[in-house]
């Protein structure tokens, strides 16, 4: 089997290590331990302040996302300005040609979804 370089995309509610991120950190740390056991390099897109994960933990600056649960049912999800959420986006934008799989671990499949970021966006 060939080795994947891979790119897994953190929450964007809080720095890994802090908790806030749930289920989402969990899933992240067993997902790098496992893929990297098999031989892939696997490199984590985080908000600033995270612990480090995989071969490579690129901390991305900006405003944390708020929490999606906690709003109102009726009330709008908005990306806050300087959003980490934007900016880990655009970092893996511009690093798509180093991987060969972009893992996304948070919400926000809208904005992927409904743009032209990336070269190929496969649904599964």
């Amino acid at each position: 089997m060939t080795a994947l370089r891979i790119l897994i995309g953190s929450t964007p509610v809080g720095p890994l290590g802090s908790g806030i991120g749930g289920g989402v950190e969990l899933t992240l740390h067993n997902l790098v331990l496992g893929l990297s056991d098999r031989g892939h390099r696997v490199e984590v897109m985080a908000p600033e302040n995270s612990l480090h994960v995989g071969q490579h933990t690129h901390h991305i600056a900006g405003t944390l996302q708020p929490l999606g649960h906690l709003a109102q049912r009726n009330e709008a999800i908005c990306i806050p300005p300087h959003s980490v959420l934007a900016n880990m986006w655009a970092f893996a934008r511009e690093q798509q040609h180093r991987f060969d799989v972009i893992v996304n671990l948070a919400y926000d499949w809208l904005p992927l979804y409904i743009s032209n970021t990336f070269h190929v966006l496969l649904h599964i």
